[in-house]
């Protein structure tokens, strides 16, 4: 089987052969073109070929999901047991091998399957591991790297893996991705500062704190950036939200260092 991934008849257009005219010379080749296949699992299950929604039902959404999560390749009883973890053996394979059947009448060779292992066809594009590329780039980066005088997009780290499903074998991806996505936008907001881009900055904490009030890094984050962008009154403000949060859910007082650095700038 190989890993071209085959197009089904619905998304094919092809001109009678009296209408046909010879092509035009091609265009310069684009810059990491969009992959003809692109599976998005951030923030919702969406599937597009060549620009076109595919709609699956929903064992063949956690089929390719499961893939995603697994590195792209599983054994074949691996996927089987996490999918249909309450069925006996052969019943979980027999609907592994039914979501296979209705997944290829719609796009053959979207996963590729041997007798042992199932694997997802190279030429499907997956957001999550674009942007996890991203993101350990951002963490992992030394700060003479030129990545910190870029201007990274701080808006493609704000949605979570899946979000509506509550699948256990799903659980500790989501929790995974969940923390770098945070630690990103933390990393990503302290670079904004650096290079004066102190509403991204601010933009950038608040979207961790959207996602986890309590974090303890997010409100120091957004204060620093408050700080940077010269509004104290905004940087008193959250603290003081920091300190009641702190306070009401855990019984405990803000870092002292943190208090010191507000108020050195407000004196």
């Amino acid at each position: 089987m190989t890993s071209q991934l085959i197009r089904p008849a619905a998304f094919t257009l092809v001109a009678p052969a009296h209408h046909r005219v010879a092509p035009d010379p091609a265009p310069p080749a684009a810059a990491d073109p969009a992959p003809p296949c692109a599976l998005t699992l951030l923030g919702g299950f969406h599937l597009h070929l060549d620009g076109h929604p595919v709609a699956l039902g929903p064992n063949a959404q956690r089929l390719l999901a499961v893939l995603v999560c697994l590195g792209r390749q599983a054994p074949r009883s691996t996927v089987a047991q996490l999918l249909w973890p309450d069925n006996r053996t052969s019943r979980a394979h027999a609907n592994l091998r039914t979501t296979l059947y209705r997944l290829q009448r719609v796009l053959p060779d979207l996963v590729l399957s041997s007798k042992t292992d199932l694997r997802l066809a190279p030429a499907v594009g997956v957001d999550i591991e674009q942007i996890r590329t991203t993101a350990i780039s951002l963490l992992t980066a030394h700060p003479d790297d030129p990545l910190w005088t870029s201007r990274p997009d701080w808006a493609q780290f704000t949605e979570d893996l899946l979000p509506a499903w509550d699948d256990e074998w799903l659980a500790d991806h989501q929790f995974s991705y969940r923390r770098m996505r945070l630690d990103a936008l933390e990393r990503l907001s302290a670079l904004f500062v650096g290079n004066g881009l102190h509403g991204a900055a601010v933009q950038a904490a608040l979207a961790v704190l959207q996602a986890d009030e309590l974090r303890d890094t997010a409100h120091e984050t957004l204060i620093r950036a408050y700080l940077a962008q010269g509004n104290r009154n905004d940087a008193i403000v959250q603290f003081g939200t920091y300190r009641r949060l702190l306070r009401d859910e855990l019984g405990l007082e803000p870092p002292e260092a943190l208090d010191r650095l507000l108020w050195s700038h407000a004196a």
